[in-house]
């Protein structure tokens, strides 16, 4: 872990940022931290072997999520995702209303929520140092045994959310998609974001315009131009990137 130690702090303060903004959640800093740890590699060819920095990337950042996701509900009452959701609701049901006033009506009710998240880095921990061994048994499965469980877990799924079997034909046309993407070299990162931000991006656009018919009111407040200028910055970064490392592998070949 020290050796990663980088890796660790770049993809834990983005599972914060990205943990804060409702709706994103772990998937998507998951992403963004491999995504960014690849880009920063000196062996980027072997990122998607099993390299340890890609794995600590990608649960650096899912595991600071859960932080980052309490600050928009528990000061905002707006849910990071969807167990923050599920907590604003418990919390609701017991008569308990987060936003501003939660930290001056139910400090200890807050201190708590602290606490156990404290509590529960400690036990994965430990769980984890004392399990390891047992639950990496779990890669030594055969594949010919692993994919009919995962495909069948994924069926469930897809059909739980809306009890519809339209979702069952979805996800194996999506699958079909996904796997000839990956043939032909296209990157499913960008798609995958698109889809789980798509909905909740178009959502709240309508719901700003349904305030302000003028989209020119997006470059003129101060908060939405700022979002603007980091994602226009973060493209151009990640283009930058691209070409730094398009070019030192024209250079390892020369």
């Amino acid at each position: 872990m020290w050796v990663q130690k980088w890796n660790v702090i770049r993809s834990s303060l983005i599972g914060v940022f990205v943990g804060i903004l409702p709706g994103a959640g772990g998937d998507v800093a998951n992403f963004v931290s491999y995504d960014q740890a690849r880009k920063g590699s000196k062996n980027p060819k072997k990122f998607g072997t099993g390299i340890p920095a890609g794995i600590v990337a990608s649960e650096s950042s899912n595991n600071a999520t859960a932080g980052g996701s309490l600050i928009p509900t528990l000061t905002l009452g707006i849910p990071g995702d969807m167990a923050m959701a599920i907590m604003m609701g418990v919390l609701i049901l017991h008569g308990i209303t987060p936003g501003p006033m939660l930290f001056q009506n139910e400090s200890v009710l807050v201190g708590s929520i602290y606490v156990s998240l404290i509590i529960a880095a400690i036990v994965m921990i430990s769980s984890m140092l004392f399990l390891i061994r047992l639950f990496s048994r779990i890669a030594s499965i055969p594949l010919s045994s692993l994919v009919p469980v995962v495909i069948m877990l994924c069926i469930v799924g897809s059909f739980t959310l809306n009890r519809n079997v339209f979702d069952i034909w979805s996800l194996f046309i999506f699958g079909i998609i996904g796997y000839l993407l990956v043939k032909g070299k296209v990157p499913i990162s960008p798609l995958v974001l698109g889809v789980i931000l798509g909905q909740n991006f178009e959502h709240n656009l309508f719901r700003a315009l349904e305030l302000n018919p003028s989209v020119f009111t997006f470059f003129t407040r101060p908060i939405s131009l700022i979002i603007i200028l980091f994602t226009i910055g973060s493209v151009l970064f990640g283009l930058y990137q691209e070409w730094k490392l398009n070019k030192n592998k024209k250079e390892e070949v020369a």
